[in-house]
């Protein structure tokens, strides 16, 4: 495991772990590998649930409406035990039902969700407002990842070489799909941020139908009200949205979560030429999907 750091020209510096000749976050536990493989073997139950997106996809916002539904109360969760970051002897002992989450792209889940025994809730978001909404993050964290300016920020986001869970968006999209159209038998829920913009109520209930739970119309309504992206945003503002592991980011480990959670935000940060060049990448890098995928990007 090597720790990269690279500056380019303009000063805009970027900062990963490099594993297995993948890139990942800084945080990511460890020397990386050990806790790969503590990941892989990790021991699930039936009843688990795990929470998979790439950065700023929807992560928190689904996590705490998915664990309402879930568990049967109203109650803010607040931040998920994230697998890569985390010391797993913590996730090891939660109580039943549990709902954990990562970052990290296919390969690198665990086996026994890969053998279809728990259930995974996968979120895509539109590549541009992701990542977008990422630098909006790494500029508003202390210790951070990336320091410099759109232009830089966004030449590391369209390459290999970013602060990735084992790749770029590109990879991280591309193995997640590959690996949907070729494992019928994976328990997953597939969702899209920009649905659960257009009509929350409707993926409220995909959510507890693929969870086989029992509530009634009057219990998932509340949910939306209280699951509303306003709303959590207000509940993080407060002492429950704080995290012990979080806290070398600044504001006692609450982290700048909640942004505006709109859709087509991108179309505020990037220029015309940085849009051109990003449609240019995508339409090269995602050219070979195993299947197609229709992104909303407004």
């Amino acid at each position: 495991m090597d720790i990269v750091e690279k500056t380019d020209d303009q000063g805009n510096t970027i900062i990963f772990k490099r594993c297995m000749g993948r890139t990942f976050d800084r945080d990511t536990r460890g020397n990386v590998k050990d806790q790969l493989d503590k990941i892989a073997s990790f021991q699930t139950r039936p009843d688990d649930v795990l929470l998979c997106t790439f950065p700023r996809s929807g992560t928190h916002w689904v996590f705490n409406m998915a664990r309402m539904i879930q568990t049967g109360t109203l109650q803010y969760s607040g931040t998920p035990e994230m697998m890569e970051y985390q010391d797993i002897s913590i996730i090891d002992r939660m109580g039943s039902p549990r709902m954990f989450h990562t970052h990290l792209s296919y390969p690198f889940i665990p086996k026994a969700a890969m053998e279809g025994q728990l259930s995974i809730i996968y979120v895509l978001r539109n590549p541009k407002d992701a990542a977008c909404s990422y630098f909006t993050f790494l500029s508003k964290v202390e210790n951070t990842c990336y320091r410099g300016n759109m232009e830089g920020y966004l030449n590391a986001f369209l390459s290999e070489e970013f602060i990735g869970s084992g790749g770029s968006w590109f990879t991280h999209t591309n193995e997640w799909n590959t690996a949907i159209s070729k494992n019928p038998h994976l328990k997953i829920l597939c969702l899209r941020f920009e649905d659960l913009k257009k009509d929350l109520y409707q993926n409220i209930l995909r959510i507890a139908s693929f969870l086989e739970v029992d509530h009634g119309e009057e219990f998932l309504k509340k949910v939306k009200t209280i699951a509303s992206f306003d709303n959590l945003k207000k509940e993080h503002a407060t002492r429950l949205g704080e995290s012990e592991l979080w806290k070398h980011l600044g504001d006692n480990g609450r982290m700048p979560i909640y942004k505006k959670g709109i859709v087509g935000e991108w179309k505020n940060m990037l220029t015309v030429a940085q849009n051109e060049k990003f449609d240019r990448v995508y339409k090269e890098k995602m050219k070979d999907l195993a299947c197609p995928i229709d992104l909303d990007f407004e």
